[in-house]
């Protein structure tokens, strides 16, 4: 752009976007030093919506009567509001995304001046738009009022009496494809103003352009961000650019590459990160800040109950408290909301919980003291900005900014956060009377989520851009990464609100193919328009193939495809560590010694993990790391189990031999399970709060009762037993560690021997008792610790026989219930296999010598963990809850090469 043939003060550009106008600025400054000046004159650059603006502001100085302007918020919430009356959004279940659908049908249709629609006959969507379209026109013209997108159509047409106020030389620059109503516009300021069209310049010789492919999108931004910083590295003065589509969506993993790549050095040393060394162009959701979230939900506990996850939020979140104690007292109790499967918590249980579990919690606090004191306030209804005025005063009266100095960021998310409030009062215009202070706080929220927020900061050198920001602007060099055949052109998105009948007259945005393949044309013609650009697609997006867009090799048909791969995907920092020669490598697979008689934590647990990967039990048992619940829906497996457990529990307490349960009727049969299981599930409702949905109790009554009738008529069909013990404690000393176990159930058979069972409401394996490493060791267990308490019980004088006669798994599921396990002799149980016919045996024939072997080898294992061994074995990579802090694992290292002795690990 050749800025020296026109009078900037006699002048004014209008751009198609904002950061449009931002380049042509700073295009304008660079040509007026390089010129050698200290002060040049001021030039009008200004994007399309300011340019609106201006004329709207020219019009009314003008003593035009101009409409009462609404402003976009205004308008949209007037939209969503009639839309959410109509009896068809009523049964949706996604409301908010018609109301927003629909909303930008209108935005099209006045910008492509569309008045009247074609609605296909019997389309819901399309007939409901015309009735939407019509009574928001209506409503708009009652009330004097124009939307926002009509502005644009209105100075059209009332041009001729403000237009000699405007500069002479106007200068459109950007507007590929420009909309109907800016064409109108443009075209009336034609007819007295002398008009430019500037474009993009483009060199007669085409830049450095090179296509390159790469395995998958994760390699293909960590390249791109790599050779961003190579760039940089060389000249810290260039400018350049990483094009990504679908920036919104891979924002959060570039940002973690662009830190590890470009900052974790200096983060690592302590260095306050002041003045970073990249933007991105899209703007962040003000309601997403953590400054800004926090307070929304603080607001809600006013006159709401809390979800769960909103009561974490405010627990976890440093912003509600002075000092750091009390945070740290907060997030020890969000490990007991955690574990709680309760949904929603009003104020006053969380003020008991909080006295029950001693933690003080001031937010909780003040904003319980003041419902008291301001009841009226909560109940009365008011206009809209006198409840502004009300959250702004609790704002400045509460803590909301933590315990530690604000950085620029939060500040400026604090600063633009209270403006939003204010200028939430806008609102009150469109509303229809007074509200109630929750309905307030409601349509707050619903103005914050339309905020947004960027940070102010020096311009950086690497901007990380969207497709769209990135037309008419040019750097010292650009990567397009994703250049797939799915992106360059994307696929037509038509507006279900608006006819395929109008799409296609009016050519609109994702009407058609066509039109999608010259939007990529643009772009790419002006990426080229860069003396260096780099072009990549992934080969593969998981086990998808991916192939780069036919657009490339029609524009570029003398350019080949390289594959570029990564020496490594780990952050540069690692890769540039010291070599082996400055440092020194120790084996350290061994941690410290546990003392005598050391009570183990997690039962059986321990010996299954310590004979899969010492490692890990050293982590879980020693270091007692383990990782956060997370929440499900419905009654979790383990309480599932609980509750079969309990259910087989009472019954067979009172039955007590197969006979009992023989002479029941199936009448009387199904009383009793029906009885019991009622009675199990009633008690869980107090902890379980699910259950206290009648629909949801009855669900889980049905399956528990046919899970438990699945089991007793299995349990009909063996030999005769007595069952001698439920839910049995004992405590079993191995190596010197206690472990503290509890047999669901033993039963004596006919002729005195015992058989064990543990009831799996999953689906066992036989394997996992006779696998090395053992899968199951708690029967193994439980075999041992009965055959023991026999032998101490034995006065020698009774021919009755005591010994353990088997031990098996109940698996007790829908799906299949069976028993699964190793017995003595053939024939005892269905389906299960004498030790001594099993070919996998890896014990004795014998079952009191196979005791006495597990015996053994889970005294090994205990002895093992209680010298603090911790190797690494072939199994550590299957407890990924530990993956996080595993060095092998962070390292890329193969687990196979550090288990065979290729290095040591730290």
């Amino acid at each position: 752009m050749d800025f020296s043939s026109i009078d900037a003060e006699q002048s004014l550009i209008i751009t198609a976007s904002r950061r449009q106008s931002r380049y042509l600025r700073d295009e304008y400054a660079a040509q007026q030093i390089a010129q050698g000046r200290d002060v040049w004159p001021s030039l009008k650059i200004m994007p399309w919506n300011a340019f609106i603006n201006y004329c709207w502001e020219l019009a009314q100085e003008s003593g035009l009567d101009t409409p009462i302007r609404l402003s976009a918020n205004q308008g949209r919430h007037l939209w969503q509001q009639m839309v959410a009356k109509s009896d068809v959004v009523e049964p949706l279940l996604n409301r908010k995304q018609t109301q927003n659908l629909s909303f930008d049908a209108w935005r099209v249709c006045q910008q492509w001046q569309i008045e009247n629609l074609e609605a296909m006959p019997g389309d819901q969507d399309q007939e409901s738009f015309a009735e939407w379209f019509s009574t928001f026109t209506k409503d708009l013209q009652s009330h004097g009022w124009i939307e926002a997108h009509q502005q644009a159509n209105y100075l059209a047409k009332t041009l001729t009496s403000f237009i000699e106020q405007l500069p002479n030389t106007i200068i459109t620059y950007g507007f590929q494809q420009p909309t109907p109503q800016q064409t109108a516009l443009i075209g009336q300021l034609k007819t007295s103003k002398n008009v430019l069209d500037w474009a993009l310049e483009t060199s007669t010789e085409q830049g450095h352009v090179e296509l390159c492919s790469l395995p998958d999108p994760s390699q293909e931004l960590i390249a791109a961000v790599r050779w961003a910083k190579q760039k940089l590295l060389e000249n810290s003065n260039q400018a350049i650019a990483i094009v990504v589509p679908e920036l919104e969506q891979k924002k959060p993993y570039i940002e973690r590459l662009i830190y590890r790549e470009f900052y974790a050095g200096d983060l690592a040393e302590g260095k306050e990160l002041t003045q970073p060394l990249h933007d991105f162009s899209i703007d962040e959701s003000l309601l997403n800040q953590p400054l800004v979230a926090v307070v929304a939900d603080w607001l809600a506990l006013s006159h709401q109950s809390l979800s769960k996850k909103q009561l974490q939020h405010l627990l976890l979140s440093p912003y509600l408290y002075k000092e750091q104690e009390l945070h740290w007292q907060a997030t020890q109790f969000e490990l007991v909301i955690r574990k709680s499967t309760k949904a929603y918590y009003s104020i006053e249980e969380l003020l008991k919980l909080s006295r029950h579990h001693q933690v003080k919690l001031p937010w909780l606090t003040f904003i319980d003291e003041w419902r008291k004191e301001n009841t009226e306030t909560l109940s009365a209804k008011q206009d809209f900005k006198s409840h502004i005025a009300v959250v702004l005063s609790l704002l400045a009266e509460v803590h909301w900014t933590g315990y530690h100095s604000i950085s620029s960021r939060e500040y400026q998310v604090q600063q633009t956060f209270i403006e939003a409030i204010k200028s939430a009062q806008s609102l009150q215009k469109v509303l229809a009377g007074k509200i109630t202070f929750a309905k307030a706080i409601s349509l707050l929220k619903e103005h914050l989520e339309q905020q947004t927020f960027h940070q102010q900061q020096p311009k950086a050198p690497l901007q990380i851009m969207g497709m769209l920001e990135a037309i008419g602007i040019t750097f010292d060099a650009v990567w397009l990464v994703g250049a797939t055949d799915q992106v360059l052109p994307q696929k037509a998105t038509p507006n279900p609100f608006i006819s395929k009948a109008i799409h296609r007259k009016f050519d609109l945005p994702g009407s058609s193919h066509n039109r999608e393949v010259e939007y990529a044309h643009s772009l790419i013609q002006s990426l080229l328009a860069n003396p260096e650009l780099v072009i990549s697609f992934a080969e593969y997006d998981g086990e998808q193939e991916q192939i780069m867009s036919p657009l490339l090799k029609t524009l570029l048909p003398n350019h080949s495809v390289h594959k570029q791969t990564l020496e490594s995907q780990l952050p540069t920092t690692l890769n540039e560590w010291p070599t082996s020669d400055a440092l020194e490598y120790y084996r350290d697979d061994k941690g410290l010694t546990v003392g005598e008689h050391y009570a183990v934590k997690g039962g059986t647990g321990l010996l299954r993990m310590q004979a899969a990967s010492p490692f890990d039990a050293y982590l879980r048992y020693r270091l007692e790391l383990q990782a956060f619940e997370e929440d499900g829906l419905g009654v979790s497996f383990m309480d599932r189990g609980n509750l079969f457990h309990k259910a087989m529990q009472i019954i067979w307490t009172r039955l007590e031999t197969q006979s009992a349960l023989l002479e029941l009727s199936g009448n009387a049969l199904e009383g009793l399970v029906k009885q019991t299981t009622q009675f199990v599930l009633g008690e869980a409702a107090k902890h379980i709060f699910l259950l206290q949905n009648t629909a949801f109790m009855d669900v889980e009554a049905k399956r528990l009762e046919a899970l438990v009738i699945e089991s007793l008529e299995l349990d009909k069909k063996r030999e005769p037993f007595t069952v001698i013990g439920t839910e049995v404690p004992r405590e079993v000393e191995l190596a010197g560690l206690k472990f503290r176990i509890i047999i669901d159930r033993i039963d004596k058979l006919s002729d005195g021997r015992l058989l064990i069972i543990d009831y799996k409401t999953g689906q066992p394996t036989l394997m996992s008792l006779l696998r090395d490493p053992i899968g199951e060791p708690q029967l193994l267990l439980y075999a041992i610790s009965e055959q023991a308490a026999v032998q101490d019980s034995d006065s020698g004088n009774s021919n009755e026989l005591k010994e353990v006669a088997g031990i098996v798994f109940m698996q007790a599921h829908l799906k299949a219930c069976k028993y699964i396990g190793i017995t003595s002799e053939n024939d005892m149980l269905d389906g299960v296999k004498a030790l001594h016919d099993i070919k996998a045996n890896p014990y004795s024939d014998d079952f009191a010598d196979a005791i006495k072997e597990w015996k053994q080898i889970l005294e090994d294992i205990a002895e093992s963990f209680k010298h603090g061994h911790a190797d690494i074995t072939e199994y550590s990579g299957d407890f990924s809850d530990h993956l996080a802090i595993s060095r092998w694992s962070e390292r890329g290292e193969s687990l196979e090469a550090l288990i065979n002795g290729g290095k040591d690990h730290e």
